[in-house]
């Protein structure tokens, strides 16, 4: 990782860079801090960008991991991440810290991140992984606006109300088999 005095570079951008990394030429849904959802073949990851194959397009995209909130894949792997490191000083310590050592005491439990319900895997530095059915989702720690526990067994009242109303990253996952539009 990069000297950055350990800013959000280091416990969020240089992690979640790591992860992408791991899904080169796999097909993912990333959201990104402005509620803008892209549908993309990765096929580069470096210097903080994450570029590849728009499948709505056809276009070449590049997007700043720095913008980017959470990614959904197929469960085809459970990518390596690395350890939660315990910081002392600047943005990690007040932003990232927190909540990625929340997360951690909450593996195994059914949780809402980012109006998707998710039961929580794997905690790293800066990223929380969880997985619905066949899909998992990559959160960026820094990204995440709240965790609600949910009870393991029945739907509240909140998950009935979310249900009734569309939901843009929800809707996402069942998106899953788009294919690019024939090159012209």
């Amino acid at each position: 990782m990069g000297v950055f005095d350990k800013s959000i570079c280091d416990c969020c951008v240089c992690p979640m860079q790591c992860v992408f990394e791991q899904f080169i030429e796999e097909n993912v849904n990333i959201l990104t801090n402005l509620n803008d959802t892209f549908l993309i073949e990765i096929r580069e990851v470096k210097n903080f960008i994450v570029s590849g194959i728009d499948l709505m397009t056809g276009n070449i995209i590049h997007i700043p991991i720095c913008n980017i909130v959470a990614f959904a894949a197929i469960l085809t792997i459970l990518p390596d991440l690395k350890p939660i490191q315990p910081n002392t000083k600047g943005e990690c310590v007040c932003c990232e810290d927190p909540i990625t050592n929340l997360a951690n005491s909450l593996i195994g439990k059914l949780v809402r991140i980012t109006d998707t319900d998710v039961t929580i895997l794997k905690v790293g530095e800066g990223i929380v992984i969880g997985q619905e059915d066949s899909s998992i989702f990559i959160f960026s720690s820094c990204a995440i606006d709240a965790i609600e526990e949910l009870p393991a067994t029945s739907l509240t009242s909140s998950e009935e109300e979310t249900a009734q109303k569309p939901s843009l990253w929800k809707s996402l996952k069942k998106e899953k088999k788009i294919t690019p539009p024939p090159a012209t």
